[in-house]
C-alpha cells in the first residue's frame, strides 16, 4: 500500500472550497480508518519515520485490506518562510513534527480524532490503528 501525499497548501484550499472542517474533509467514509502523518521540509524525525510508516502501511494492508488509509500531509518550510507551518499548526492544533493522527467517522457525530501522537513508536501507532479498525467495523455495522 502506498501512502498518499497531499501538500498542506492544496489541502487548505480544498477545505476552504468545501466549507468543511479538516476532520470532515479528511475522514469522509464510515468504516474506514484514516491515518495521517503531518510532516514538514527539513524535519529529521519526519524523514526517519517515513520508511517505518511505509512498512506499517504495507503490513496493515496485507492484514486488514483497505480498512486503513494512510496520508502524509506535507508542510513546506524554510527559515525564511514559516507561514505555512504556522497555518498548519493552527488548522491541526499541533506543535511538533511529525504528528500522527487517526481519524474515524460516525453516523451521528461525524468525523472525530481517535488518536494523536508526536513521532510515536510504530508499535504504539499500530496498536491504535488496529483498535480503531475494530471500532470502525463496529460503527459501520450499526444501523
Amino acid at each position: 500500500m502506498s501512502i498518499g501525499k497531499i501538500e498542506f497548501s492544496r489541502l487548505e484550499k480544498n477545505i476552504k472550497k468545501t466549507g468543511k472542517s479538516y476532520l470532515e474533509y479528511l475522514a469522509p467514509a464510515i468504516g474506514k480508518v484514516y491515518v495521517m502523518a503531518i510532516t514538514r521540509d527539513g524535519c529529521p524525525a519526519c524523514a526517519n519515520q517515513k520508511p517505518k510508516m511505509e512498512k506499517l502501511a504495507e503490513d496493515l494492508e496485507s492484514k486488514h485490506k483497505n480498512k486503513a488509509l494512510f496520508t502524509q500531509i506535507h508542510v513546506k518550510y524554510s527559515r525564511d518562510s514559516e507561514e505555512e507551518s504556522l497555518k498548519s499548526k493552527e488548522v491541526f492544533r499541533h506543535y511538533f513534527y511529525p504528528t500522527n493522527l487517526i481519524l474515524l467517522r460516525t453516523r451521528d457525530r461525524g468525523a472525530f480524532e481517535y488518536y494523536r501522537g508526536v513521532s510515536p513508536r510504530m508499535s504504539e501507532l499500530r496498536r491504535n490503528i488496529e483498535d480503531a479498525i475494530e471500532i470502525s467495523t463496529h460503527i459501520s455495522k450499526e444501523g
